[in-house]
């Protein structure tokens, strides 16, 4: 799209036009049995303001020992950056949930050597690889853990994974990166991401995974959306309104 296109529709929302401001979320459940932390964040030191997902776990009540499972969505830096903490795993105890066609992708050594792959494959080297032997590698449709299901959402990456949960009759979406921006990705899902390798394909991804939350009135939880990062969808036109969940804090 053109740089105008995309400033109209930041302004038509009432946001600045010349810049996006990305947000990181990691998700952590509770499930009364197992602690599961979805995704480890930047890593400390990876940019500016971020790499503090040990230091908000702390500030919960948990301790990197009291992790028992990471389940990943993909291997882009600000979601594996923090499973290796000076060279040692952040989270000493846990056990991997990784999708199997993005580990067979970014762990092939020959993307090494190419310019457009050689960050993320040297990073899943370092970050990922070491840990395969503490695994369970899945697929879309896979039951992962007891009310978590993975549901394939490849395009944004070759093996791009959200989870589906489901308790006592309630469901909860983690959406991963199929949406980028509450704005941009959400209400015009065919619009083409620079971080989506395929293109086509994520748009695809985009159209049936936010399809599905708006029909079916499921909350979610996307790592890029402005904070707290939950809420639903609503149909707008050729693509999905963002409706934050709303709460009430009684001091």
């Amino acid at each position: 799209m053109t740089q105008e296109d995309v400033a109209a529709l930041a302004v038509e929302n009432s946001l600045p036009p010349t810049r996006m401001e990305i947000p990181f979320t990691v998700t952590v459940v509770n499930t009364g049995a197992e602690v599961i932390v979805f995704d480890s964040g930047n890593g400390a030191g990876r940019r500016p303001n971020a790499g503090q997902m040990r230091e908000r776990l702390a500030a919960s009540g948990i301790a990197p020992e009291q992790v028992d499972v990471v389940a990943l969505t993909h291997f882009h830096p600000d979601h594996i950056g923090g499973l290796m903490e000076d060279g040692q795993p952040a989270f000493p105890n846990a056990s991997y949930l990784i999708p199997s066609a993005e580990y067979d992708f970014w762990s092939d050594e020959a993307l090494l050597a190419n310019d457009g792959t050689k960050r993320v494959a040297t990073l899943a080297q370092s970050n990922v690889v070491p840990l395969r032997d503490e695994a369970l590698f899945i697929k879309g449709g896979d039951a992962v853990v007891g009310g978590i299901t993975a549901l394939s959402s490849h395009g944004h990456t070759p093996g791009h994974t959200c989870y589906h949960l489901e308790s006592g009759g309630e469901r909860l979406l983690i959406l991963g990166d199929v949406s980028n921006h509450y704005v941009a990705t959400l209400q015009r899902p065919d619009w083409h991401v620079r971080f989506d390798m395929d293109k086509e394909k994520a748009v695809a991804a985009r159209k049936e995974v936010l399809g599905m939350i708006a029909a079916d009135r499921i909350p979610f939880l996307g790592y890029h959306m402005p904070p707290p990062a939950v809420g639903y969808l609503e149909a707008k036109g050729e693509g999905f309104r963002f409706v934050p969940a709303g709460y009430q804090l009684n001091l």
